[in-house]
């Protein structure tokens, strides 16, 4: 089973922690679509990563990947519990994977760490504000009203818990901290004692932490102060 994909992005990130929690053995193939666009889209119709190579099929879309991975390998369930608890974890991987990604993955990860950082550019810093204080501050509340006041947003751990955690380590990695949200501070920090997770972590700090921003305290009655 091939990977491919950028691990810095918080789609690979979440497929790489799904094939982790399963127990699934893979090689991650480095694929950055901004620099390798024409072999980005041999593999995707649309140029996007991941991709899942496995059997001779091309597994695209990382929420597609996510249930085939639950078709070839039930045991554990990233969609775990009844129809209802079900419904809960799908809605939630499908806000952070787009409203939540749009805020902190394409203004915070993408001005801050990918064109300051790894590029050298100018930051666009009137986005981020923007960002931090009109857009940001009601998911953020938004969330903090949907996780439960303990364990995970369903029985297990779940798709849920991957996908809201991969897209709010891109916003760590920004510098992003979440000090009037105990809740989702709280919940966060429960996944990331999980076994894999801490795993990845490491890996990352590794090999990205000369990347990383410094903390921006975040408050949600006045916007942050970048230090």
């Amino acid at each position: 089973m091939i990977l491919h994909g950028a691990a810095i992005s918080p789609f690979v990130r979440k497929i790489m922690l799904a094939l982790s929690y399963k127990g699934i053995a893979y090689d991650l193939q480095p694929l950055n679509p901004y620099l390798e666009k024409e072999l980005a889209q041999k593999r995707h119709p649309m140029g996007k990563i991941p991709v899942l190579e496995h059997d001779g099929s091309n597994i695209i879309d990382s929420t597609v990947i996510a249930h085939y991975l639950d078709d070839i390998c039930p045991i554990p369930p990233l969609y775990p519990g009844n129809a209802a608890s079900r419904a809960q974890i799908r809605w939630l991987e499908e806000y952070a994977d787009t409203r939540l990604t749009s805020l902190i993955g394409g203004v915070l990860f993408y001005q801050k760490i990918m064109r300051g950082k790894m590029l050298g550019k100018e930051v666009d810093h009137d986005a981020i504000a923007q960002c931090l204080e009109h857009h940001l501050p009601q998911v953020l509340q938004y969330l903090e009203e949907q996780l439960p006041k303990e364990g995970y947003v369903g029985d297990h751990f779940s798709m849920a818990e991957i996908s809201l955690w991969s897209i709010f380590r891109s916003g760590w990695m920004a510098g992003l901290r979440l000090t009037r949200y105990p809740k989702l501070q709280t919940y966060l920090a429960n996944i990331e004692k999980e076994p894999w997770i801490a795993n990845l972590i490491s890996q990352e700090d590794h090999e990205l932490g000369s990347f990383y921003c410094e903390p921006m305290i975040f408050d949600n009655h006045q916007g942050s102060n970048d230090a």
